[in-house]
């Protein structure tokens, strides 16, 4: 019942629109624009190395050491580092359509987009592991290296505010304010990975190889957690909030070519065209 009700909604709402568009045009001003931007999270190179550092620590720790235990259950650990080098990139493709309803040189406009994300941070990291043989007191070692992959793919929808500052120009900034949402399939497109490999050496311990690695989407991991009952942070819907800020140019009345930088759940620049009838 909630599905037909939203449905009519819909169709109202669209309806509405057709039967206002020549009023609209009218008095406003329409855009249709197309951007592609390049996204990044290593501008908090510092504090992302801290973070995903601390959340993959105790998950790839705890992973070597259970392979190891299992051919050598008298070792127990004694220390473990673990050094990160943080590594991201992404970008993202994106069309819109905008209204400004004071028209031509109208400063404020409402836009609605739909864009293709793809938002990877690719973490790499050093281990070194400190064990002790609870039956000699003799140490052995673990070195080796590991690294980490978070991919989110999504395919999303943004409402945005902008502000065009002195529009009557042909060179202009703007601000834009907005947010939205995935689809609910960025969960079985984005994954999470790991893969670590290694040497374990000591006395009484034979030198020996160990690697190991483990894939999984975000639906699958929701769906551990439910049944585990726990918590899991990412919604079914993935949240994006963007703000922008740039620099616009009119090339002729009607096309616009655009560049700007900000905010986009990281740190994203883009360049962009626009089309105004």
């Amino acid at each position: 019942m909630r599905k037909r009700h939203f449905a009519a909604v819909c169709v109202f709402a669209l309806a509405a629109v057709l039967v206002r568009a020549p009023a609209a045009m009218a008095q406003g001003h329409f855009e249709l624009s197309a951007a592609y931007g390049r996204w990044t999270l290593d501008l908090l190179k510092g504090q992302a190395e801290e973070l995903f550092n601390d959340a993959a620590e105790e998950e790839i720790r705890d992973r070597i050491l259970e392979d190891i235990q299992a051919d050598y259950p008298y070792l127990n650990l004694v220390s473990y580092e673990q050094l990160l080098d943080f590594s991201s990139g992404g970008d993202d493709l994106r069309l819109g359509f905008r209204f400004y309803p004071a028209g031509q040189n109208g400063s404020f406009s409402l836009g609605l987009s739909v864009g293709k994300s793809t938002l990877k941070v690719t973490p790499a990291a050093s281990a070194h592991m400190v064990l002790e043989n609870t039956e000699s007191s003799n140490e052995a070692t673990f070195d080796g290296t590991a690294d980490a992959r978070a991919i989110i793919k999504a395919m999303t929808f943004l409402l945005t505010l902008r502000w065009d500052i002195f529009p009557s120009k042909a060179i202009h900034p703007y601000i834009t304010f907005g947010g939205g949402v995935s689809t609910s399939k960025a969960l079985d497109d984005s994954i999470l990975a790991y893969s670590y490999t290694g040497t374990l050496s000591g006395e009484g311990v034979p030198t020996e190889t160990y690697s190991g690695s483990e894939e999984k989407t975000l639906s699958e991991l929701r769906d551990e957690a439910l049944e585990e009952e726990t918590d899991f942070p990412i919604p079914n819907f993935i949240p994006f909030v963007q703000l922008n800020v740039g620099l616009k140019a009119r090339l002729t009345k009607s096309l616009h070519v655009l560049a700007d930088v900000g905010v986009y759940n990281g740190f994203m620049g883009s360049l962009g065209a626009a089309y105004r009838f």
